[in-house]
């Protein structure tokens, strides 16, 4: 077996069973799975956890809540073989994800990582996404594929990990900009090998608001990738404005207006900008009836 399939779990509840279920359906069986379940998980959650058992399957169960990225390093460390692909217990694996990722690993046995399509997807919303890779410049401001993708276990150590400053928000994007900077060999695959769904209080939008705090953080963690002044400015500028729009969408619209000035200030031409500072000027009643048009 070539692979671990690493599952960490929180408040995930009956997604956690579609997650699994997702493994239990590969066409391929040669695989491991180890799941972590997070301290203080929501209690069903938790029950479906305990009621999940497989021969190729290990489970650890923690006492107190670290958050995510403690418990992706801590599978990656409890993982012997020589892959590891994860899997948020929210998302899905198509069923040829295994097959796909050891023929490529066959014959392409040089490579440390592998970089595929990805599906995005809710009840509303599909849509399959092409990754150009580590070279996309996207990378600036964002992590513009699934930062879940396989990765050889002994990469995951040479590059250091994921950086515990960015535990709560942004270690995937600081893991993968350091593969990056160490030159380490991928390969990027026509296959969808990952299914993201998107719902309200994951790991990614929680963090949307409050990403503009750590960008200089992340900036000063990689000086040669951002030595370009151009790839800062993209940064500060797509961080506010991410933020601008996360708090607009909550009905902050003060705050909103002054995520969006600075991130106009960097340069951004975005003109939702403006309508954000516009939407903090209006008269509260005009406001208000505003929000209510959107929603409908």
């Amino acid at each position: 077996m070539r692979i671990t399939i690493g599952i960490t779990a929180f408040n995930e509840g009956d997604y956690l069973t579609e997650a699994w279920n997702s493994v239990l359906d590969q066409t391929e069986i040669s695989w491991k799975a180890i799941m972590i379940l997070d301290g203080k998980a929501e209690k069903k959650t938790e029950r479906i956890f305990n009621n999940i058992s497989h021969s190729s399957l290990k489970k650890i169960k923690l006492t107190e809540n670290h958050g995510p990225y403690y418990c992706r390093t801590l599978a990656i460390n409890n993982t012997d073989t020589d892959w590891y692909c994860h899997l948020d217990a929210d998302d899905l694996l198509p069923e040829n994800m295994v097959n796909n990722i050891n023929a490529t690993i066959e014959k392409y046995s040089d490579i440390q990582f592998i970089i595929g399509k990805c599906i995005y997807f809710d009840k509303k919303y599909f849509n399959v996404k092409f990754h150009k890779g580590l070279n996309d410049s996207k990378l600036a401001y964002t992590l513009p594929f699934n930062g879940q993708s396989p990765i050889k276990c002994e990469l995951f150590n040479q590059v250091g990990g994921y950086n515990e400053s960015f535990y709560r928000g942004g270690a995937d994007w600081d893991f993968w900009l350091k593969v990056l900077e160490a030159d380490k060999k991928g390969k990027i695959i026509d296959d969808i090998i990952y299914e993201r769904r998107y719902r309200k209080n994951n790991v990614g939008s929680n963090w949307v608001s409050k990403r503009h705090n750590m960008v200089q953080q992340l900036i000063d963690y990689h000086p040669k990738y951002f030595s370009e002044d151009d790839k800062k400015n993209i940064c500060y500028s797509k961080s506010y404005e991410f933020a601008a729009r996360e708090k607009r969408s909550i009905g902050q619209r003060k705050e909103a207006a002054k995520l969006a000035q600075k991130a106009l200030n960097f340069g951004n031409k975005n003109p939702n900008l403006n309508a954000i500072i516009v939407e903090f000027e209006m008269p509260l009643w005009r406001y208000k009836l505003r929000r209510i048009a959107r929603m409908i």
